[in-house]
């Protein structure tokens, strides 16, 4: 796998609308995934689901609009909504572990997560067999066993600092997205130089 890079995620997305424009509206989006469902009736295209921003919802707004005219009479969005955040932002961060088969196999993930999920981490890193040392800088003791078995099975392991809003969907695709061989949560942690 060395030396493969994801693909564009604008060239994924444009490759999106085309097999939507051509009745395949099963195909999940290629950034927002299965929070998107999209119906086309006589012209009209209708977009429902849930959005983690209103910047996500605007920009997805606008990739259809691009089509207005060219496959598409009009679009319904009414049903397109942003998500409600419980929780506040900046507070806590959480650090997730996720191990992988190798080093080019954790790049792609860790490539596939910022690009194409568009998930922000404080920190990002990936560690193998010859960096024991940088993990155990990074983790708790108490995870440091995990990651000892990855390195001695010849595995990597990415290691994903994220805001504790973020770290729910952020673990989600490690697990189902990467197929990561296992992923763990770290318990949150005051941001720095934050109180909880």
């Amino acid at each position: 796998m060395k030396g493969v890079q994801p693909p564009d995620p604008a060239s994924r997305t444009k490759s999106w609308w085309a097999s939507i424009l051509a009745g395949q509206i099963d195909d999940p989006h290629p950034i927002y995934g299965a929070d998107v469902d999209v119906t086309f009736k006589r012209g009209m295209l209708h977009l429902t689901g849930e959005l983690p921003s209103e910047s996500d919802r605007k920009e997805l707004l606008k990739e259809a609009r691009d089509y207005v005219g060219h496959g598409i009479d009009d679009i319904d969005a009414k049903r397109l909504t942003v998500a409600k955040r419980k929780e506040k932002p900046g507070i806590l961060d959480q650090t997730l572990i996720a191990a992988f088969p190798n080093r080019h196999v954790a790049e792609y993930a860790s490539r596939y997560l910022v690009k194409s999920r568009r998930v922000e981490p404080k920190l990002l890193e990936i560690v193998d067999s010859h960096q024991p040392e940088k993990a155990r800088q990074l983790l708790p003791a108490e995870f440091l066993g995990d990651v000892q078995k990855a390195f001695d099975a010849g595995e990597a392991v990415v290691i994903l600092t994220v805001d504790e809003t973020s770290a729910f969907k952020a673990r989600e695709l490690l697990d189902e997205e990467t197929r990561s061989l296992w992923t763990i949560g770290t318990p949150p942690v005051p941001v720095a130089g934050k109180r909880a």
